[in-house]
């Protein structure tokens, strides 16, 4: 029958691209999601710049020696580094539970994506069935 053959071709080529091109594609865009997740939380230049003051904010320390300008040179700058450390942790960690939630639904959109036609011919089976009864 001619359209037995049609739909045998059509289901040749569906299923030859669904595990093959297809799969590097969806590939493909599940990098470009883990990229854009590490960049948007810019993950490696916080994790560089961990210790670093907030802001650059920072006290200049006088030309003449006082036990002033030591005290406030060395209290500005461990608070200005304990912001920023706390302020760098919070991002960093929201953006690694990003990342977590990416590669989970990454690998779980891989285990759909494998099983999508199988799925598809036992909700058809279960339709006949159903409708037969």
């Amino acid at each position: 029958n001619e359209y037995t053959m049609l739909f045998l071709s059509v289901m040749q080529n569906y299923l030859l691209w669904h595990y093959s091109r297809a799969w590097g594609e969806i590939f493909h865009v599940w990098f470009n999601f883990l990229w854009f997740t590490i960049h948007f939380f810019s993950i490696p230049q916080l994790a560089r710049s961990w210790f670093a003051p907030w802001k650059r904010i920072t006290e200049d320390r006088g030309d003449r020696w006082s036990f002033e300008d030591l005290a406030g040179y060395v209290i500005i700058g461990l608070l200005s580094r304990l912001v920023g450390f706390i302020i760098r942790t919070l991002v960093i960690l929201i953006g690694l539970i990003a990342l977590t939630l990416v590669i989970v639904g990454g690998a779980g959109f891989f285990v759909i994506w494998l099983t999508l036609p199988l799925s598809i011919i036992v909700l058809l089976v279960l339709g006949l069935v159903l409708l037969i009864k």
